[in-house]
């Protein structure tokens, strides 16, 4: 007879809460990439220095929000007071489930303007279906982050 041992943990189950202290901003991008998120960063600075008044950004890596607690801590802290939140999610929600579904409540509770785009190239449904912008509205930030840099960034950033 043999005994076969198999322990299943998702992400949000092996990682210690952490609290990035961020204060609200108007916009907030999320992305387990890190070129997504110095594209943006680049892309505000640029509008910035060109004299366009975009309104503040906040940008945190997905993979410091595993956790629940964490989570939560980062949509009371810093999400409530956003007007729009850009999230690329690679892997599709399953990757971010719990974080999805605390974020997508808050959008509709609040009205916030939410895009969750697939950082893939794929369309995903799921994911239009957990956003609060139209379908058309979608594909459009999802183009430019596909295509990616500053310019498309800074570009996303106005459509948002």
């Amino acid at each position: 007879m043999h005994v076969v041992f198999r322990e299943s943990h998702g992400l949000e189950e092996t990682d210690t809460p952490t609290d990035l202290g961020q204060n609200p901003a108007d916009l907030v991008v999320l992305s387990f990439s890190d070129s997504d998120l110095g594209a943006f960063a680049a892309g505000w600075h640029r509008a910035r220095e060109g004299g366009s008044a975009l309104p503040s950004l906040r940008l945190a890596n997905l993979a410091a929000l595993k956790h629940p607690l964490s989570v939560d801590t980062y949509v009371e802290q810093t999400l409530e007071g956003a007007t729009g939140i850009l999230i690329r999610l690679i892997g599709g929600i399953p990757y971010w489930q719990y974080g999805i579904q605390q974020v997508e409540a808050l959008a509709r509770r609040k009205g916030i303007a939410l895009a969750v785009l697939p950082a893939d190239g794929r369309p995903d449904s799921r994911l239009d279906a957990v956003s609060t912008l139209p379908v058309s509205t979608l594909r459009r930030l999802a183009h430019l982050c596909d295509t990616g840099g500053p310019v498309s960034a800074q570009a996303a950033l106005a459509q948002l």
